[in-house]
């Protein structure tokens, strides 16, 4: 599905080692508004679903830190596989996560168990990963939908699960909801379901 009819073609070699013709999609630029920070995302389509991309410069804990991720997904944009690097201050730590086919997860060889069966990764440190779920579930504005996406936190790389609600609330609009309501956000998102604007926390720039 070509989201983007500039795309453009070419190879790219995969964190796989394999050689894989991706096709990039968009190129986005978020920034956020309570801290200084700025973050450039793309998304390329292959042969066997989506890569999601990016690279976020801010200040956590008073703290400089600069993250970089890959997330694969199934063209249906269920989430198959996430690579993050942090460099936090003057400490380095790395984290891969992979679904196998039978919706298990794992990290460095340890199952994770209480993770199985979750489609949708949520990465604390961008409103990228929105995009994933909303692409996912197809709402219709009104409807509504509940899933537990496999949360990481930042800076500390914690993973656990994170209960989370979609409504569309427009033809461009959703309320997100986590915790059971305890946490609630607004977003505006593009005509490919990526966030324009997440409550008063990002803003895209492109």
């Amino acid at each position: 599905m070509n989201l983007n009819p500039n795309a453009v073609n070419y190879a790219h070699q995969t964190g796989h080692d394999s050689g894989e013709t991706r096709q990039l999609l968009q190129s986005l630029l978020w920034n956020r508004h309570d801290l200084p920070s700025l973050e450039h995302s793309r998304l390329y389509q292959h042969q066997e679903g989506f890569t999601l991309t990016g690279t976020v410069v801010t200040s956590l804990d008073t703290q400089p830190l600069h993250c970089s991720y890959e997330v694969e997904t199934t063209s249906g944009w269920k989430t198959r596989e996430v690579r993050i690097h942090l460099s936090n201050g003057t400490e380095e730590q790395s984290l891969h996560l992979k679904q196998d086919e039978d919706n298990r997860w794992w990290s460095s060889g340890t199952e994770l168990t209480s993770f199985a069966g979750m489609n949708d990764i949520d990465l604390g440190i961008t409103p990228s990963t929105n995009t994933l779920p909303i692409r996912r579930l197809q709402l219709k504005p009104g409807e509504s939908a509940s899933m537990i996406a496999v949360w990481i936190q930042f800076p500390s790389l914690t993973v656990s699960p994170l209960p989370q609600r979609y409504t569309r609330t427009g033809e461009r609009s959703y309320r997100y909801e986590s915790n059971n309501g305890a946490y609630q956000a607004d977003l505006e998102v593009d005509e490919h379901g990526f966030v324009t604007k997440y409550a008063d926390v990002w803003s895209r720039t492109r």
